[in-house]
């Protein structure tokens, strides 16, 4: 009789390993090549430092902004695109790499407008445009940002959509990354991705962590201050690194002590897919006015003088009544501890680095100690530490490592 149990268990794993491991949809898809004559979009994801890009919901309608972006159109990007936006203007169609025709309701419906803003910022300067021959030129010193939202907006009446150019408008925008949410991530984090998906319940039975409520603005992982939504290279860090606790069984088999696995070996472009569809989860990615990161410092020299400070820190922040006063997780506090959900949840053993959920890195340890982990118990030292102190801090955390000569190569 106790062999039915165990048997479902090792399907349900080969299920979900099977899913991980073979998210790797057809490359021509997850590049989004449409045919040339319809102007060769190319819709690969757009790059970090455009990611987090999102045009104001209301300038997609906005009838003065619309205006503005039908003058700069007309004098700028006609003579390729067109007057109608065809793609078919008098010096566009000699070009090697024909202008995109914005009249194509389906090819605009799969452009997301963080990809839109670095194609008008950067024109063919940059690939896979400048390898396949585009000539457009870049618009980033001639126009503002609002200049750039404006042509986005006058440019999306081609197509006859109406409302803003958003997921949940244009659903057609993150198929490839729904794909790949659907074949990967859905077992724990669900369909519509609250973190009741079936397996995870397994992975920590009655305990935090468990997976990822989406659609929350509740993020640990972020280099963003306390209470705010993590960036894409935020996120793009997590699907990359993992993230490393001990669990129930079914975590048996996954490399470094991770809850969640390392997604490492996936193509970048693809985990840059999969991270769109989950922002698409949660419409505050496109609502927030501003992106504030905090700043992390150059790391300073590791010296006797600092880590005496940062064990005077440790002392002085109360950081060891819940990590014990050998960092071993052990503190007063400990056996009281719970997450946002009411769950109990560890407090992390500080000699054991290689399993610290935001990294192991001085660097990490710093970020972690200025953003603090949202929806635990770990607070934000932002207001209390100077970045000195900081640094202290976290160096005297490594400190407290079992593998000491490990933790000094981290810290070189």
């Amino acid at each position: 009789m106790r062999t039915k149990p165990f048997a479902c268990l090792t399907i349900a794993v080969g299920v979900l390993l099977l899913g991980l491991w073979i998210a790797q949809p057809p490359a021509t898809r997850a590049n989004g090549e449409k045919d040339d004559e319809k102007g060769g979009h190319a819709h690969v994801p757009a790059p970090f430092e455009y990611a987090d890009a999102h045009m104001p919901l209301s300038l997609w309608t906005d009838q003065a902004t619309i205006a503005r972006g039908k003058e700069i159109y007309a004098v700028r990007c006609a003579v390729c695109h067109g007057d109608s936006g065809d793609g078919k203007g008098p010096a566009g169609v000699a070009l090697p790499l024909k202008p995109s025709d914005f009249r194509d309701k389906a090819g605009v419906a799969e452009m997301r407008d963080n990809y839109w803003i670095w194609r008008v910022s950067e024109g063919g300067q940059v690939e896979p445009f400048k390898g396949k021959g585009s000539a457009m030129p870049p618009w980033k010193g001639e126009l503002t940002v609002q200049d750039r939202w404006a042509v986005m907006a006058y440019q999306h009446t081609f197509s006859g959509h109406q409302g803003p150019h958003v997921p949940w408008e244009h659903p057609e925008s993150v198929v490839v990354g729904r794909d790949i949410y659907a074949m990967a991530c859905v077992a724990c984090h669900g369909v519509e991705g609250r973190g009741d998906g079936s397996v995870g319940p397994t992975l920590s039975p009655r305990r935090a962590p468990q997976p990822r409520d989406f659609t929350t603005g509740e993020f640990k992982f972020r280099s963003t201050p306390s209470g705010q939504l993590p960036t894409t290279a935020d996120l793009f860090r997590t699907v990359t690194e993992g993230v490393r606790s001990s669990g129930g069984a079914m975590t048996i088999g996954l490399r470094g002590h991770r809850i969640m696995p390392s997604f490492r070996h996936m193509p970048e472009e693809q985990r840059l897919e999969v991270i769109e569809y989950v922002k698409s989860l949660n419409r505050a990615f496109w609502e927030r006015q501003e992106i504030k990161t905090v700043n992390v410092p150059a790391p300073p020299l590791v010296t006797a003088e600092r880590l005496a400070r940062g064990k005077q820190l440790y002392a002085d922040a109360e950081c060891l009544a819940c990590h014990g006063e050998r960092g071993r997780g052990d503190g007063p506090s400990a056996p009281t501890l719970k997450d946002s959900r009411e769950l109990p949840i560890a407090a992390t053993d500080l000699t054991q680095p290689d399993r610290f959920k935001n990294g192991a890195r001085p660097e990490d340890i710093y970020r972690t100690l200025v953003t603090g982990l949202a929806g635990t118990p770990m607070p934000s030292y932002a207001d209390s530490l100077e970045p000195d102190q900081a640094w202290d801090l976290a160096y005297y955390t490594l400190s407290l490592s079992n593998n000491r000569r490990r933790t000094a190569e981290t810290m070189r």
